[in-house]
């Protein structure tokens, strides 16, 4: 059964378009370090995961991210599947992995999914700027306003 199907409905936004995430008690859910270089990247400290940031590049280089990005979602996928598997076959054979090990596990699996998620969303901005320059364009233009003057310009 996909882990989506197991999120009760209460936890779903009204829109109905995203679960919010429940609380894994002892892992940090502040920003991620994929959130913090993508922040820093973009110039900004904004919690957007619209990415306005990236509408500065040109189509061909928001190609190569997008096909970066979507890489970089499946092997995280890739990663938590392998994790899942690894730990089925212990359990198969009777293994009790000791309570730090398992704290160990459940934290990984949980940054796995976090990174997947971000990947993801990073790469369907990139698609979408791709194929809407005019929203692109506007976007660019309020990212270039926003930017501050000490900011290395890409």
């Amino acid at each position: 059964m996909p882990i989506s199907q197991d999120i009760p409905e209460s936890l779903v936004d009204a829109d109905d378009t995203a679960p919010v995430e429940p609380t894994i008690h002892g892992i940090d859910d502040g920003p991620s370090p994929l959130e913090q270089a993508l922040q820093a990247l973009q110039c900004g400290p904004g919690q957007s995961l619209a990415d306005p940031g990236i509408t500065l590049l040109s189509p061909a280089r928001l190609d190569l991210l997008y096909m970066g990005a979507r890489l970089q979602a499946e092997q995280c996928h890739d990663g938590v599947l392998l994790l899942l598997d690894l730990m089925h076959g212990a359990q198969i054979h009777g293994a009790q992995p000791e309570a730090a090990l398992m704290q160990r596990f459940v934290a990984q699996l949980h940054h796995l999914c976090r990174d997947q998620q971000r990947w993801h969303a990073l790469a369907d901005n990139a698609a979408y700027y791709r194929d809407n320059s005019r929203v692109t364009d506007r976007i660019a233009s309020w990212v270039r306003v926003q930017t501050p003057a000490d900011a290395p310009s890409g």
